[in-house]
């Protein structure tokens, strides 16, 4: 039976993406914040669809914890098809975990880095980034990880492009050991979730209540991650970035190799000192 880890799993494009792959037949590892979401997910999903789920809760925004989670599932899985890292945030005011570390930073980068480094051996078939058009018009800077001029929504575009640096520079390091891994990254189109919702200002809300209003649904937005984890004409395809389940071009920058090092060195650094 294939085996699937998702992360952010209880809302959004997580629980459209994890509801999918239940109907499909997945033995599912989820990974949420919510104790309570997700043992209310896991007897519904069991309930519809008779699937093996195994639950996880962790705040993915700090490495230690990241961490622990991620060792819990090494020593029970030795065996993972696929690594789905969909959980993330807009925070539009300046938050710092306990870690030191701003929050986007943390949450939407590091913890895809950290959980797939700790699980790579586990991992069998596939690796998918949720990441973002989001991400096109700025370039990652030397404070990327403790911004010293913050601006929530510049950073969270950093942030989805530090996703995409990360999926080039992982499908290198794939690529040269001669892995039958795949890893790709994606764009969900504009979608409607509550992933500003956790913001007070009201500035923000008013505009992101704006572009919720125009937004396709997480059902429709989570098809091309469903797509990539579950169609086989997606099996040895790697080290792109999709649309609308369609490789097209990210940003020019986003290709560069010495950021992407540099992004990986300082990433694997900050990681290390936890």
């Amino acid at each position: 039976m294939m085996k699937c880890l998702i992360t952010g799993s209880t809302s959004g494009l997580g629980l459209e993406t994890t509801k999918a792959l239940a109907k499909l037949g997945y033995d599912l590892i989820l990974i949420g914040r919510s104790k309570n979401k997700l043992n209310s997910l896991k007897t519904s999903l069991i309930t519809e669809y008779n699937c093996a789920v195994d639950t996880y809760t962790c705040d993915l925004s700090l490495i230690t914890e990241t961490i622990q989670t991620a060792k819990k599932i090494k020593d029970k899985y030795t065996e993972i098809d696929v690594l789905i890292n969909n959980a993330g945030g807009i925070f539009m005011d300046h938050e710092i975990t306990k870690e030191g570390l701003e929050m986007t930073f943390a949450l939407n980068h590091m913890s895809y880095f950290v959980l797939t480094n700790y699980l790579l051996d586990c991992v069998k078939k596939k690796i998918i980034n949720v990441a973002s058009e989001a991400h096109r018009g700025v370039e990652i800077s030397n404070d990327f990880s403790n911004p010293k001029h913050f601006n929530g929504w510049i950073q969270y575009k950093k942030s989805k492009l530090a996703n995409i640096y990360f999926t080039y520079h992982l499908d290198k390091i794939l690529s040269k050991s001669n892995s039958a891994v795949t890893v790709n990254c994606l764009h969900p189109g504009v979608v409607n979730t509550n992933i500003a919702n956790n913001n007070k200002n009201f500035f923000y809300l008013v505009i992101s209540s704006f572009i919720k209003f125009f937004a396709i649904s997480s059902k429709q937005g989570a098809s091309t991650i469903i797509s990539l984890a579950s169609d086989s004409l997606f099996d040895e395809i790697s080290g792109l970035y999709f649309i609308k389940s369609k490789p097209v071009k990210s940003s020019t920058i986003s290709y560069d190799d010495d950021i992407a090092e540099s992004l990986w060195t300082s990433s694997n650094e900050i990681w290390k000192t936890m």
